[in-house]
């Protein structure tokens, strides 16, 4: 079996940090997932595995292995990105209107988006006319199961944080980080349960947004501990495969997916900076998650927190795309 080489590194690091480990937990090319439950040694970050395979599948954040948004996809997302300026609460253009930016999801995800808002207030390198709102909740009632359905009372909580700041007709653009709560743990069942749970929730937001551009994934950290079967590895690092699955079917213009002219039925989807890492750094950024960072193997601490909404808000500031709307300019 051929390794790749962000496998290989990351073989070679658990041969000199283990010795009572034994060094054969190569899974990727293979179909098992036995050996994943508590271990995350095969979980190569997308943006490392590249080309590489994982259980067959190719890595890279976009098809073809790449970390990068690539042909008309990429096009596409430019031009979108051209389109997001203020708007008033009618959603008509206006020099007084607001770019509104608002997180959909748990606590998470909520957490991430308090601590973007911090940084994003009254930063001169930040678009003056931008407005953040944390719809997320906290309850534990805001995994994808619940926001694909329109009717869901985690909607009522949407709308308070909504009416009481903007409007509907303001929104352009989404964060969206919560899971998916449903009983699939395995590959490829969870990512899979992702992947069709995210395109259903892209299509409500295009029905309650109606100026919805982008909606922005990261993914999710690597979680410690035993924590609930979704939350649990390799949960959290199949959620991002689903996020990746996800954009994969827009791009190639899966049906329940178009984004384009008269016949859209969702936002774009696009990848924010992806955040899932192990504990040995990323050989692409050098980036790594600890249980340290966390205050439950769950959620960041604050050092944590700091960590994950920097890495975040200076993806926003220096992507061709997202720096359109989000910096100062």
């Amino acid at each position: 079996m051929k390794f790749t080489h962000a496998f290989a590194a990351a073989a070679l690091i658990l041969m000199f940090t283990s010795c009572s480990k034994e060094n054969t937990v190569n899974t990727l090319n293979t179909t098992s997932t036995s050996n994943l439950k508590n271990a995350t040694e095969t979980s190569i970050p997308l943006n490392d595995l590249g080309t590489g395979t994982y259980m067959g599948s190719v890595g890279g954040l976009y098809p073809g292995g790449v970390n990068s948004p690539s042909g008309q996809y990429a096009a596409d997302l430019l031009a979108t990105s051209n389109t997001i300026i203020p708007i008033d609460k009618l959603g008509n253009p206006s020099t007084s209107g607001k770019v509104v930016f608002i997180s959909i999801g748990a606590s998470i995800g909520g957490h991430n988006m308090r601590e973007l808002k911090t940084k994003t207030k009254n930063n001169p390198a930040t678009n003056p006319k931008l407005l953040l709102l944390n719809c997320n909740n906290g309850s534990g009632e805001a995994s994808l199961n619940s926001i694909m359905n329109p009717i869901d009372p985690y909607w009522d909580h949407v709308n308070q944080v909504i009416v009481a700041n903007s409007s509907y007709k303001q929104v352009q653009v989404i964060y969206l980080e919560t899971d998916d709560s449903s009983a699939y743990v395995h590959w490829p069942e969870k990512p899979t349960a992702v992947k069709n749970d995210l395109e259903a929730c892209l299509r409500v937001f295009k029905q309650k947004f109606e100026n919805i551009k982008v909606v922005y994934v990261l993914g999710r950290t690597r979680t410690f501990g035993n924590q609930r079967p979704w939350n649990r590895e390799p949960g959290p690092y199949y959620f991002g495969w689903g996020c990746k699955w996800a954009i994969e079917d827009q791009i190639n213009g899966v049906a329940g997916t178009e984004y384009k002219d008269s016949g859209a039925v969702a936002p774009m989807i696009t990848w924010g900076w992806y955040q899932w890492a192990d504990v040995y750094p990323r050989t692409t950024d050098g980036f790594k998650w600890l249980a340290t960072e966390t205050s439950d193997g769950l959620h960041a601490n604050d050092r944590g927190q700091d960590t994950l909404a920097t890495h975040f808000q200076n993806f926003l500031l220096t992507d061709p795309n997202a720096s359109i709307w989000y910096a100062a300019h």
